[in-house]
């Protein structure tokens, strides 16, 4: 049973220098730098060993060649093997990661899991939906349709409409006199039918 340790800083250095970069992907795996290539782990830190990813005819040959099967806590990795640091030259272990990117450029992309959706939760058959717009919406339309009118005329106030009653009362006597002038003829021909009348009687 391999035990797993945490790895020293010269494990570390080690594999930032022996491992692949670019367009291959750097991230971290149970904690640890590691490389992926189409969403495949690749090889990886594990205590102060590797972790490499091979296929099954490369792996029995890098078992053969000193490497050992992978299996952390007792858990075997079937398509993984184990490789000491220092085991091997760099030249021969950059060929063994080599011989793993082929293997994994052959495997179809491992695509990162979209989250789930949220469901719509729909409301209850038995409730109604009201027609009705909230009150703070209702107030608002009203606000904007008030802003919209046009300001109503405003009435004559009293001070302007004092002119035209001092007018009036200016014309009052002028109407009175044109009134009397009129009812004068018609009075003094009362007067002489009243005086006829008089005259009459007294010959009588």
């Amino acid at each position: 049973m391999m035990k797993w340790t945490k790895p020293a800083a010269a494990t570390i250095d080690y594999f930032e220098r022996i491992a692949p970069g670019p367009p291959i992907e750097a991230r971290r795996m149970f904690g640890m730098p590691s490389r992926f290539l189409n969403g495949h782990m690749l090889v990886s830190v594990f205590g102060n060993s590797l972790m490499l990813h091979l296929s099954e005819t490369d792996r029995e040959e890098c078992i053969a060649a000193g490497a050992a099967p992978f299996a952390p806590h007792g858990r075997s990795a079937a398509e993984y093997v184990e490789i000491q640091i220092g085991h091997f030259e760099d030249r021969t272990l950059k060929e063994w990661i080599a011989r793993g990117m082929r293997y994994l450029g052959s495997l179809p992309p491992r695509l990162a899991k979209k989250p789930a959706a949220k469901r719509a939760t729909l409301a209850p058959a038995s409730s109604k939906v009201s027609s009705k717009p909230p009150a703070s919406k209702a107030k608002a339309k009203v606000k904007a349709v008030a802003k919209k009118k046009p300001a109503a005329p405003t009435k004559p106030t009293a001070k302007k409409a004092a002119p035209k009653k001092a007018a009036s009362k200016r014309a009052a006597p002028i109407r009175a006199k044109r009134a009397a002038k009129k009812a004068a003829p018609k009075k003094a021909a009362a007067k002489t039918s009243s005086a006829k009348k008089s005259r009459s009687k007294k010959r009588r």
